[in-house]
């Protein structure tokens, strides 16, 4: 009896340990990345959508235009600006200068969030043959991203 008592003992620590690893494993998949959203897109990826996204709902509104289509590209990923403290120390006449990020709670401050700069915009719409439509397109795009006009490209559908 104490055998089988033994081995029944052994086979649920087994048992808890398999599951305890497969919980940690969802945790780690579901919270492990911090600069990445679902389905892997990272934060530039969302900001660049979400601009091409109002972008069309702009470019829709202009008059002899339809069914427009954007993309947009970035020239580099969003950057984050710290805090930084720097502190220097002499001795013998030598002075030596470190730099180390301001924490609060074991964390970075954050200064400011640099978005990528714009590189290239390509907009696909119904009516962008007339040149009235397409310098309209045009137009908007410019001073909706602010910037230059050799950026875009307009095509008709």
């Amino acid at each position: 009896m104490v055998k089988w008592f033994k081995g029944k003992l052994k086979f649920e620590y087994i048992v808890v340990a398999i599951l305890l690893i497969a919980v940690i494993a969802v945790l780690l998949f579901t919270f492990g990345g911090s600069a990445k959203t679902t389905a892997g897109e990272t934060d530039t990826d969302k900001y660049v959508s979400v601009m091409e996204e109002k972008l069309e709902k702009v470019l829709s509104k202009v008059e002899g235009a339809s069914k427009v289509s954007v993309v947009i590209t970035v020239s580099s990923g969003i950057a984050t600006e710290i805090a930084k403290e720097e502190k220097s120390v002499t001795e013998n006449g030598k002075t030596t200068t470190s730099t180390s990020p301001v924490l609060v709670g074991g964390k970075p401050i954050i200064l400011r969030e640099v978005y990528p700069e714009i590189t290239g915009v390509l907009i696909v719409a119904k009516g962008a043959d007339n040149i009235r439509v397409k310098m309209a397109l045009l137009d908007a795009a410019t001073t909706t991203l602010g910037i230059t006009c050799d950026k875009i490209q307009i095509l008709n559908q």
